[in-house]
């Protein structure tokens, strides 16, 4: 029945002809954006005497530009997969990869105007997102005994890149904590940072071919998490308009992009705030867009769309997004030569890596014991994620 449910409502939206609400909202966005950019010729509001609020209308105008992005991207994996028969379980991780492009964008404007405000953005993502999961698996539907039972490729796959993820917080979390004890390094410069980064790329594409390979053993085609096949939905499968969906994912990733890249300049440079707590609510307000798309899956009743997104939105951001910040930072120190383009260690950034061993283990713990998630579970890491932001950003100094 609620596979049923999951397909009718599919079709209804893949077959809507109208203004979809995300466009309405993405449109709403770019005209913010425009007004923006005319009130910089036209001097409505002098920048000098209402930065604040230039500062917020640009956090706007970003989010809402940034969700019509990833649900263009999606839109347009979606009609692809129509078009080429794709099915349905290799469309949603393909989508939820394709899905993370505007945060990439979002990154490099923040790391060309404040490296470790990037650094802190993408790693905050991974504790809001491990929180999301676990706030989310109190909405999953259980059985009698009070139990969900996870896709088999979710936890074999997923369970193997927790390892590694536990494994690298630990190591590259304890050598910095041995430099910051010993004051023998500063920062991670260029070199630290490129090899840290390709370690991680190189997990997640293993990750990736294990993840379809467990797949494609399982044969989870009865499991109640599993998408419908994108060509049995009646999406377009025009070339023109699968090109349409991803021009305007990339031109919604630029300007949503820019246009929170000018926001942190704003809040850091001109307005003066500390840069953890800045960085920290970035990263909170970047996710909004991803947990909107697990609301609408759910809602459809496409459980294994929602549970990409939400489990993605950790094991993604580990192992590409923050990767991609250090490359990022690397490549433009040695560029540049400039010493901003590197990441201190301090206490903050210390935690901020350490405390991720923790993080992934015990949820490791609870996917793999018995392939199940309860109500317990949930609540458990809830509390455990909630107490390890708490104490990270109170017991640990804000300063730079």
């Amino acid at each position: 029945m609620r596979e049923l449910a999951a397909l009718h409502h599919r079709v209804r939206e893949a077959q809507h002809r109208g203004l979809h609400p995300w466009q309405t909202v993405m449109a709403l966005g770019l005209l913010l954006w425009a007004l923006l950019y005319a009130n910089e010729a036209q001097r409505w509001l002098a920048p000098s005497e209402n930065e604040g609020l230039l500062a917020a209308t640009r956090v706007v105008t970003g989010l809402a530009v940034l969700q019509g992005a990833c649900e263009a991207f999606l839109q347009g994996v979606e009609q692809m997969g129509a078009r080429f028969h794709w099915e349905g379980f290799i469309s949603g991780t393909i989508g939820s990869l394709v899905a993370t492009l505007p945060e990439f964008v979002v990154i490099t404007f923040l790391v060309q105007v404040q490296p470790l405000a990037a650094f802190v953005t993408a790693a905050v993502t991974i504790y809001n997102n491990a929180l999301a999961f676990s706030i989310y698996s109190f909405f999953l539907p259980k059985d009698t005994k009070g139990q969900f039972l996870m896709p088999l490729s979710l936890t074999k796959a997923g369970g193997e890149v927790l390892v590694a993820g536990s494994g690298i917080a630990m190591i590259l979390g304890g050598i910095m904590l041995a430099l910051l004890a010993a004051e023998h390094k500063a920062s991670l410069i260029g070199p630290d940072l490129l090899v840290a980064g390709a370690g991680l790329f190189v997990i997640y594409g293993y990750y990736t071919y294990a993840l379809v390979r467990y797949y494609a053993e399982g044969e989870e085609r009865g499991h109640p998490a599993h998408p419908p096949d994108p060509h049995l939905v009646g999406y377009s499968t025009s070339w023109w308009g699968i090109l349409v969906m991803f021009v305007l994912g990339m031109a919604g990733s630029y300007v949503g992009g820019e246009a929170i890249g000018r926001f942190a300049d704003s809040a850091l440079n001109q307005l003066g705030l500390p840069i953890i707590p800045t960085a920290a609510g970035l990263a909170f307000f970047a996710g909004i867009s991803e947990y909107i798309i697990v609301y609408k899956a759910h809602r459809r009743g496409e459980l294994g769309i929602a549970l990409s997104n939400v489990f993605g939105g950790m094991t993604q951001v580990m192992f590409l997004l923050l990767p991609f910040t250090m490359l990022t930072i690397a490549s433009l120190g040695m560029l540049t030569n400039s010493p901003i383009y590197s990441i201190p260690i301090n206490t903050s950034t210390t935690m901020l890596v350490l405390l991720l061993f923790p993080l992934f283990y015990v949820l490791l713990q609870y996917i793999e014991e018995d392939h199940t998630l309860s109500n317990l579970d949930a609540a458990a890491m809830s509390v455990i994620y909630t107490l390890l932001l708490y104490f990270l950003f109170t017991a640990t100094p804000q300063a730079a």
